[in-house]
């Protein structure tokens, strides 16, 4: 049970330091999400200031509502047309990229750590996407593209389908020692149709909504019910939330284009209005969300020894050489091509791989201990490589990157 005091002093201490660590990267030129994991750590292992139980416990609700609003903020923020024009793109990115991150880090936890191959393939797959908040911040702090950054954020929030389904997938073969092809098959397509479904349909049916009651007011707290509405039912549903909620902010933060190209009888000027006084008070509390999302990431890191430390690492390296070489190969004959070395770098993990490292501890398996640790390694080395190779490569004279202030 989760003390309601320990709760109310956790969210106002991570508020503060969300501010301190936006205030001093503004002012040192580093993204706020390095400080904030850095701050987590030294209120968290360091000095011990929270309770671990306690904060562990709160993970559970963070993790979606991270999702669900990060998600919902970037459909906000893009172009419905730019989305159909970049997402097979964004597909093959996500696809090959989990299958090469897979195979690659599964052999190594095999062959040179001695895990058994399902549980090297469990954690793997819980590994091998790339967590959507971390792409937005180190897109915000890099000039690129909006092609390179549309594409980016389409395929991490397709990752997080895929590293759900496929690593609940490889947990049932480890409980009941069989699973067929045909069912892996069908729930991924399951799993995406319901996704879609939910996401778009009741992004329709809100965008009528809202503009029925555009001249009442809260109109945002509306939104916002919707949104919870729209995450929760598509998992219910066996959907993922975090691509419904983002499908949900397309249509809405398109709604005026939309209701253009489908003949729908609604005001063009006053949709956009709608949408932009939900984008306005959405990214605000996305700020927090996201906030608590890195913060978290060092309260609750725990060092259990040298071997685990040393593991994570590696992991952590390797998944970065399987980026490099998917994004090469990914980018062949297309204009991101000329992003090439910003998209390699980021391999940041996130509530995905959190909450799919914790599986083995939910269900009492072998070294669950051992494996969350490792999992909280991996998630803080290539959060914090993902925002330094960056900075490494600005140095350089011959890098093409250009860097916001």
């Amino acid at each position: 049970m989760i003390d309601i005091i320990t709760v109310f002093y956790v969210i106002a201490v991570i508020m503060l330091l969300s501010f301190i660590g936006e205030a001093v990267s503004r002012k040192i030129l580093l993204p706020s999400m390095i400080l904030l994991i850095a701050l987590g750590i030294i209120c968290g292992p360091v000095l011990q200031i929270f309770d671990y139980d306690s904060l562990k416990g709160m993970v559970s609700i963070i993790a979606p509502l991270t999702i669900a609003f990060i998600g919902f903020e970037s459909g906000l923020k893009m172009g419905f047309y730019e989305i159909i024009e970049q997402s097979r793109r964004a597909v093959i990115l996500s696809v090959l990229g989990f299958l090469i991150t897979f195979a690659v880090v599964s052999l190594f936890l095999h062959f040179i750590f001695s895990l058994e191959w399902s549980y090297a393939f469990l954690l793997s797959s819980a590994w091998s996407g790339v967590n959507t908040a971390t792409v937005e911040s180190v897109c915000n702090y890099l000039r690129l593209k909006e092609r390179t950054r549309a594409t980016l954020i389409i395929s991490s929030l397709v990752d997080d389908a895929i590293v759900i389904v496929v690593t609940l997938m490889i947990l049932n073969y480890i409980r009941l020692e069989e699973v067929s092809l045909s069912e892996g098959i069908t729930a991924i397509s399951s799993n995406f149709c319901i996704s879609i479904f939910v996401g778009v349909i009741l992004g329709f049916v809100w965008m009528n909504l809202l503009y029925l009651s555009r001249k009442i007011e809260y109109t945002y707290t509306f939104t916002l019910a919707a949104l919870l509405l729209v995450y929760s039912l598509t998992e219910s549903l066996g959907g993922t939330g975090g691509i419904a909620s983002f499908l949900f902010g397309v249509v809405l933060g398109n709604s005026s284009s939309l209701a253009s190209a489908l003949k729908l009888k609604l005001k063009r000027d006053e949709l956009t209005r709608l949408s932009d006084l939900i984008e306005h008070f959405h990214s605000e509390l996305t700020f927090i969300i996201r906030s608590f999302f890195f913060t978290f990431i060092g309260l609750i890191y725990m060092f259990t020894g040298m071997n685990e430390l040393i593991l994570g690492l590696g992991v952590s390296l390797l998944l970065h050489f399987s980026r490099f070489i998917t994004v090469g190969v990914g980018t062949i004959g297309s204009p991101l091509r000329n992003d090439f070395p910003a998209i390699g770098v980021i391999v940041g993990k996130g509530v995905a791989a959190a909450a799919m490292s914790t599986l083995p501890l939910a269900y009492n398996l072998p070294n669950a201990t051992i494996y969350t640790s490792i999992a909280l390694n991996v998630i803080l080395f290539t959060n914090v490589i993902s925002i330094l190779l960056p900075l490494a490569l600005r140095r350089k004279s011959s890098s093409n990157l250009k860097f916001s202030s």
